[in-house]
């Protein structure tokens, strides 16, 4: 059995823009800070939390505690809410990935998620875009702030679930650079997700098989065959 593994944002959902906006916004009125850096690669982890811990450190000299910490989440899923229903905008998959996931399972791939992101906030992203994630095994930042870790994670949990010790293969589908230098770490065969310029810089950064979407299905299951591990260092 192989295991196929998903990024979330930007990979299984879209509306990154969104989920950032409510992210910041989130944080300046739960915990008053402002000037939030927003430029997530240049962060040593690029998970929710971690992220959430720099942004705290840098402002107070201190980390936040985790009454602070599930404050910002639940305050990030109300303004997630609060734009659907001011705007109609809703986290929304990215175009055939419910499909997607749904074919690998009838075809006897495993399937798993793991995500930088809180778990309450992505499965609030994963519901409201409709991806049918319930049974999935999965892993988010709380397992811990390395993306490697939550890969390793998600891993144990999918092998558990399965009931296996080993996959004959993995493959990452991932959509970040942090997920390139992930997967070059781990040692695991990569997919990116990218259009235009970010599918060159994905290209660019040694990911052999980049997709727009998972609307050519054919492509995809063809991809994770001949997918490998990302080129260069670093």
């Amino acid at each position: 059995m192989n295991l196929v593994m998903f990024d979330m944002d930007g990979t299984l959902t879209d509306t990154f823009a969104l989920d950032e906006n409510c992210y910041v916004l989130a944080i300046e009125q739960t915990l008053g800070l402002t000037a939030v850096v927003t430029e997530w690669e240049t962060y040593t982890h690029a998970s929710s939390s971690f992220c959430l811990e720099e942004i705290v450190r840098r402002a107070r000299g201190q980390s936040p505690t985790a009454a602070e910490s599930r404050a910002v989440q639940s305050r990030m899923i109300e303004l997630m809410e609060d734009v659907y229903h001011r705007h109609g905008r809703a986290t929304a998959e990215i175009a055939g990935a419910s499909a997607c996931i749904e074919a690998l399972q009838r075809a006897g791939h495993a399937v798993s998620i793991a995500s930088g992101d809180w778990e309450a906030t992505a499965r609030h992203k994963l519901t409201s875009a409709r991806i049918p994630f319930h049974l999935l095994p999965a892993a988010f930042c709380e397992a811990s702030h390395i993306r490697t870790e939550i890969m390793r994670t998600s891993l144990a949990r999918a092998a558990s679930h399965h009931g296996r010790e080993r996959f004959e293969r993995i493959v990452y589908i991932g959509d970040g650079a942090w997920d390139v230098r992930a997967c070059r770490e781990i040692g695991w065969p990569l997919i990116g997700v990218g259009r235009d310029a970010h599918a060159h810089r994905l290209r660019t950064l040694g990911t052999s098989h980049v997709i727009p979407d998972f609307t050519e299905l054919d492509a995809f299951i063809a991809a994770l065959d001949q997918a490998r591990v990302p080129a260069g260092q670093g």
